[in-house]
């Protein structure tokens, strides 16, 4: 199966981003998270919300119920720890197998699924941006543009109870799942995503390409980006 990933501090310290990919009984799971900057622990919350998820995963959770696990077990240890009470984490949950991905997510990590040269299926973004585009006042691309885009309204650690946005599909040979913190994203447009897959052999030229795309725009000067990228190849 072929999938990679990448993360970098960037411009910002610590590195608040986590991500695991792994293939588990022929399957492809993966766990993106991104700590809240500004708040105590954030690149521990994210590492601790990722690990569950991503046990929940191997215990045949759903994406889903992943989130919610993660979300649970995080407030329990909040409780506890004290440097944890005001910490969380955006979540994206992937599992690919048998042809089949399902995701979930909440905040604003995004993932992303190409088919045939075009963005086919997109997560839901916890913002205000975002929910500009689904009023119809700005295009998907231009979420990126908008002022006080990072205004989250829900992420995991923040409140009881989370409703996970979910997502389900068929995949066809070449197609690509992209999953990424919003220190990759903000600075590689999905119309660029969608190119470079298609110019590339594998999972790992895939993130190279867009890689190049966000560090010559971001200069590591800016947030922390990580992705996971997953090529669906023929036969």
């Amino acid at each position: 199966m072929d999938f990679y990933s990448y993360t970098n501090k960037g411009g910002h310290e610590p590195n608040c981003d986590y991500q695991q990919v792994i293939e588990h009984d022929d399957q492809v799971l993966m766990v993106v998270c991104d700590g809240l900057n500004g708040l105590p622990s954030g690149d521990e919350a994210a590492k601790i919300i990722g690990d569950i998820a991503m046990t929940a995963l191997i215990e045949g959770e759903t994406p889903s119920d992943a989130c919610v696990t993660a979300n649970k077990k995080f407030r329990e240890m909040q409780f506890d720890n004290v440097n944890l009470r005001r910490a969380g984490a955006t979540i994206c949950v992937v599992r690919i197998a048998k042809g089949m991905c399902s995701w979930a997510n909440v905040g604003d990590s995004h993932i992303y699924h190409f088919s045939d040269g075009v963005l086919a299926h997109h997560s839901y973004d916890d913002t205000f941006a975002y929910q500009m585009f689904v009023r119809g006042e700005c295009d998907y691309e231009a979420i990126r543009e908008i002022e006080n885009r990072t205004g989250m309204n829900v992420c995991i650690g923040q409140k009881d109870v989370i409703e996970p946005h979910v997502e389900e599909f068929s995949m066809q040979d070449e197609d690509g799942i992209l999953v990424c913190s919003d220190g990759f994203w903000e600075n590689v447009y999905e119309t660029e995503m969608a190119i470079d897959l298609i110019k590339s052999f594998n999972a790992k030229d895939w993130a190279r390409k867009m890689l190049l795309r966000a560090i010559q725009r971001g200069q590591f000067k800016g947030d922390n980006l990580t992705l996971i990228t997953y090529k669906k190849m023929a036969g």
